[in-house]
């Protein structure tokens, strides 16, 4: 299955009339008096519930959207990744990275955040009536959190919007299914993959209204704490861009040590794909640059470049591990939610699995698929959207960590992992 989805995505028309929806609900916001005539109250509480009414719209399709989606990831990745076993290693030098980008994510952010002068509970109180989610409390024992996270009735939980538990119990089945006979595979396959996209289309509808819900959202924000609420998401966007620079030279240092190729050589291949990747905000774009790069300048053999780099590129998304914790983290900074260790690490290992199995789905797109993972801890959703919104701010330097990642995972992947997927010998050793 691939969720290829670009036929729903509204490209960079759409993201600019957000940030502009973004900076007028926020002015609006901000200048609107809080108390004025009857008709300006009533024109006040219209714009709010349009807010409130979008993002009713998006919670609807959470729940089987979540269901499907991670149904299909599982069950199909079993199907495409047939060729991943063989070159697990492949698979794992990805995780690694994930892992350390998440643990860069956990330690980096927080005191970014309070580097930058942002009030913790800043934003509390802005969300919604009936916006809650499943809290994580901090401090929570282990074993009681993890006894909490299964279900023991999974209709109930979805009843109760048990955001945690419906991921659980989905999981466990999707793992269950994926050891079913190959008939009864592509059956549940052939039910819930027309559900996932037709979900998504329905996000691409409500993405189509995007900027009016953002104005009415920035502007619900900024009445309650003024511009503050732009501060606050630009400097996020800031912060966000640091952190993925750090990801870059992080990376690339660790490619030309651990893949013996140097950090210099490794340097002059990359940086002509990552130019690329600044000015086109696409990473797949920079495929043909980093082949060469890979090739001329690090010597890598045909067999790994032929690979490793289509490999990672249509698999590996670092970016993605360190804009969402960076997104849960600093969100729960603002809004006074407590996001205990266990509590990230569940979040991290989600928006991995959908990184890992979840193939094509663009920005706009995978913002969404994400948000059950901010519901399950409490993060509110319009918080979410909102800073979904300055995306733009920081996408130049998350398509220049993907680009450099994909060069770093096939430098680093160990060379006879291609021979056996390729079902060829062996290459020589370099001498």
């Amino acid at each position: 299955m691939n969720l290829s989805l670009e036929r729903f995505s509204f490209g960079r028309a759409l993201t600019i009339s957000t940030l502009i929806a973004l900076a007028a609900g926020i002015a609006a916001g901000t200048l609107a008096p809080a108390d004025g005539t009857p008709a300006l109250r009533t024109v006040i509480s219209v714009v709010e519930a349009l807010g409130a009414l979008w993002v009713r719209g998006l919670r609807m399709v959470i729940l089987p959207l979540v269901i499907s989606l991670l149904v299909v990831a599982i069950v199909g990745s079993h199907e495409r990744f047939g060729v991943a076993r063989m070159g697990g290693a492949a698979v794992g030098i990805f995780l690694a990275v994930y892992v350390a980008l998440a643990g860069l994510s956990a330690l980096a952010f927080p005191p970014l955040i309070r580097a930058f002068g942002i009030a913790p509970g800043s934003m509390a109180g802005q969300e919604s009536a009936g916006a809650g989610a499943s809290e994580v409390p901090a401090g929570l024992d282990v074993a009681n959190w993890l006894v909490q996270i299964v279900p023991t009735n999974p209709f109930a939980a979805t009843a109760e919007e048990n955001i945690l538990q419906i991921v659980v119990f989905t999981i466990v089945f999707a793992a269950a299914v994926t050891r079913l006979p190959a008939a009864s595979r592509q059956f549940v396959l052939g039910f819930f993959q027309p559900v996932a996209e037709a979900m998504l289309v329905v996000i691409a509808w409500l993405l189509r209204v995007s900027p009016v819900a953002i104005f009415a959202l920035a502007f619900g924000a900024a009445r309650g704490i003024g511009l503050d609420a732009g501060r606050a998401l630009l400097s996020f966007g800031v912060i966000t861009t640091i952190v993925m620079v750090i990801a870059i030279l992080g990376l690339s240092i660790l490619a030309g040590v651990m893949g013996r190729v140097g950090i210099v050589r490794f340097f002059q291949a990359a940086w002509p794909a990552q130019l690329l990747a600044l000015a086109t905000r696409s990473s797949l774009a920079t495929v043909p640059t980093l082949v060469e790069g890979a090739r001329n300048r690090l010597g890598l053999s045909e067999r790994v470049v032929g690979f490793g780099i289509p490999f990672a590129a249509s698999t590996f998304k670092p970016n993605r591990v360190v804009s969402s914790p960076g997104k849960l983290l600093f969100l729960g900074w603002v809004y006074g939610v407590p996001i205990d260790p266990l509590g990230y690490a569940v979040f991290v290992g989600y928006v991995i699995l959908l990184a890992v199995t979840t193939v094509g789905v663009p920005n706009q797109h995978a913002r969404h698929v994400t948000l059950p993972a901010y519901l399950a801890l409490g993060i509110p959703v319009e918080g979410a959207i909102l800073i979904g919104a300055v995306d733009m701010l920081w996408d130049f330097s998350a398509t220049a960590l993907n680009s450099t990642g994909y060069l770093a995972a096939t430098t680093l992947l160990p060379r006879r992992v291609i021979a056996t997927v390729a079902g060829i010998a062996p290459e020589p050793a370099a001498s």
